[in-house]
């Protein structure tokens, strides 16, 4: 399916699409296509702003591809997020393993020695001739106590040998098993991460197209603002009522005071990345993902999370959406593929997909799920 080229009168046109029938949906092209003809004015001159269907079907697509890609991509986090913690098993169990070795290194050269004293000592008579050339009963009871401690010590050593080998068998099983699973994970991950690759490379061109296009009809709207301030002016000078506009596009972030020292650090952090490239799987200082950028915040504020929208969620007490404050993560998605940041006024901070930045918009959408307050 084609979209031929259209003059703007600008000596901009619309991007001529012919994409593959298994690339992308009709729909797709129709949603371009029909912003960016409402947005282009064919003489230069202002025409009526993007119909809000328009803008609402350009807007949805948006936010399909976002759970298409980052469902992959958190389930990508997911994934590394379970490797690091074999892996974090794994070092521990080499500790301990390491620890038995030498616990059992030592026993081993005890065994030894005892083993040669006894093979010095002779067979068990020697005991009896020690017991036999004592001169007194009191003598006598010294010694054979003295031998059935020597004895119990003597067993004591090889038992507790033996218990160590049991012990060290058994790490060493379970390291075994950490080691395949963390080669199971490392096997995920590298399918995982062909997957992202392919839908960035698959997806690239339209989120530039809609975004181009949504950008073209945020402008015009700022034109057709300007001109309505200009207006509201001239009517003001003459006494009438001035007449009302909107503007399309991004949010000025306005922030609200949070109700924690904690708090306050972790949105004072969001908000200085504002701006930042969208990079999958990034977690700063120079670009982020969803949940990477709310990891990162809240690090600052010495809380911890993982890297994972869905992990966040279940890391994080719920709160009423009657109840947000500034520093709550905003879930969304289901399953849960994405959150953000609540920053105050109705407003969050978030990373939303491949080829945007972090930015402030509104922080009700359609598939909210809950929220969660860390530190708590």
């Amino acid at each position: 399916m084609g979209l031929s080229a259209q003059s703007d009168g600008l000596g901009s046109s619309v991007i001529e699409m012919n994409k593959p029938a298994g690339f992308a949906r009709g729909s797709r092209v129709g949603v371009i296509a029909l912003l960016c003809v409402a947005t282009l004015a064919p003489s230069g001159s202002l025409q009526a702003a993007p119909s809000q269907a328009d803008i609402a079907a350009a807007e949805a697509r948006l936010m399909e591809i976002e759970r298409d890609f980052e469902i992959v991509v958190e389930e990508y986090n997911a994934v590394n997020e379970r490797l690091s913690a074999i892996q974090h098993d794994m070092a521990t169990s080499q500790l301990i393993v390491r620890h038995i070795q030498e616990r059992m290194g030592t026993k081993q050269a005890a065994a030894v020695a005892l083993a040669v004293e006894l093979y010095k000592a002779g067979p068990a008579a020697s005991d009896v001739e020690a017991i036999l050339s004592s001169e007194s009963l009191a003598e006598i009871e010294t010694r054979v106590q003295y031998l059935r401690s020597s004895n119990h010590a003597h067993a004591a050593v090889f038992e507790r040998l033996a218990a160590d080998r049991v012990e060290l068998d058994a790490h060493l099983a379970t390291l075994e098993r950490k080691k395949a699973d963390a080669l199971a994970a490392q096997a995920q991950l590298d399918r995982l991460r062909v997957d992202v690759e392919a839908k960035i490379a698959a997806q690239r061109d339209e989120i530039s197209d809609l975004n181009a296009a949504l950008e073209r009809a945020r402008r015009r709207d700022q034109a057709r603002a300007a001109a309505a301030a200009r207006a509201a002016a001239a009517a003001s000078s003459r006494g009438s009522a001035a007449p009302t506009t909107s503007v399309i596009g991004s949010v000025s972030a306005r922030p609200a005071a949070a109700p924690n020292a904690g708090a306050q650090v972790a949105v004072d952090a969001a908000l200085t990345q504002v701006g930042k490239p969208y990079q999958w799987a990034a977690a700063g200082p120079d670009s982020y993902d969803c949940s990477g950028l709310t990891l990162w915040a809240w690090a600052h504020a010495d809380v911890s999370l993982p890297h994972n929208s869905g992990m966040q969620y279940e890391a994080t007490p719920r709160v009423a959406q009657s109840d947000w404050q500034p520093g709550d993560l905003l879930f969304f998605g289901t399953p849960i593929h994405h959150v953000a940041m609540y920053i105050g006024n109705g407003q969050m901070v978030q990373a939303p997909y491949t080829g945007s930045q972090v930015q402030v918009v509104s922080a009700y959408r359609s598939d909210y799920v809950g929220a969660g307050r860390p530190g708590v």
